[in-house]
């Protein structure tokens, strides 16, 4: 079963762990996976930064850790759906030990080779790179990423049986929001209530980022439901808007939004294989 959320975890979270959450991320992302990624570590004391030289390594594949801040493994952060993935048997038998029986624990590299990795190395430990230097940190980011790749992978396959996803199902994300009733909104009302949602959202992103000062002081996990949740709202509001132009204004939005598809289309910002139409999406 893929899970919905994957918790790495290593020692002190300030190296390993961080990494890996880091480079699953973009390989989550990149293959439509919706699976939710945070990082702890077993001894790590809580908001220390990452290593300078992870940070590096991230940065050098695109990565940003600048903001990530170590936090201990909880209890309350497991749950049915959740994999936590260790840097190496001991602390998947330790993980194991702290959590129970019920607990999903799998070393990365155990995973890895009961997936589409290759080239991985013998054993289970993925060796801390604290007392290295530059080259061991990138030798433990490259095996990160190889066996990263090959989880991602095995999960992005289709079961058997099952037809891969059409190249416009890919490309399109469809949402369907109800109209809501009891209220009276105006063009006016609902172009206010969508600047406070997006601000609400902003809010959210912003203390995850302590772009102002104060750093929500909760997990990962947590911080990106909030996020989502916000913008759902920010969503709402606007199918709420698109209700008010065609029922009081007349607009047509199949014609809008052929237009707007053209001007994604006309700027370069579709990825439609050549000779393929845009893909269109659906209200």
């Amino acid at each position: 079963m893929i899970p919905t959320r994957v918790l790495f975890v290593c020692s002190g979270n300030t190296c390993r762990s961080p990494l890996a959450a880091a480079i699953a991320a973009r390989l989550f992302r990149e293959r439509g996976l919706a699976v939710a990624v945070a990082s702890a570590g077993l001894q790590a004391q809580e908001g220390r930064p990452a290593d300078p030289r992870a940070v590096a390594v991230a940065a050098r594949r695109g990565l940003d850790l600048g903001g990530h801040r170590s936090r201990p493994v909880l209890p309350e952060d497991d749950g049915p759906a959740t994999l936590w993935v260790t840097m190496t048997g001991g602390q998947a038998a330790e993980l194991r030990a702290r959590l129970g029986g019920a607990a999903r624990v799998e070393p990365l590299l155990a995973l890895a080779r009961g997936s589409l990795a290759r080239g991985l190395p013998d054993g289970d430990d993925i060796a801390d790179p604290y007392a290295g230097d530059a080259a061991a940190y990138e030798a433990v980011a490259a095996t990160l990423e190889t066996a990263l790749a090959g989880v991602a992978d095995a999960w992005a396959a289709p079961p058997a049986g099952r037809p891969a996803a059409s190249a416009e199902a890919q490309r399109v994300k469809t949402l369907a929001l109800p109209r809501l009733g009891g209220l009276r909104p105006t063009l006016e009302s609902t172009a206010i209530k969508l600047l406070e949602e997006a601000g609400e959202l902003a809010e959210v992103i912003g203390k995850y980022r302590a772009l102002s000062g104060e750093r929500a002081q909760r997990p990962d996990l947590d911080v990106m439901a909030g996020i989502g949740l916000e913008l759902l709202d920010v969503a709402q509001t606007a199918i709420t808007m698109m209700f008010v132009l065609e029922e009081q204004y007349g607009a047509d939005l199949q014609v809008l939004l052929r237009r707007h598809v053209e001007k994604l289309a006309a700027k370069g910002y579709l990825d439609a294989e050549a000779g393929e139409p845009a893909p269109r999406p659906a209200l």
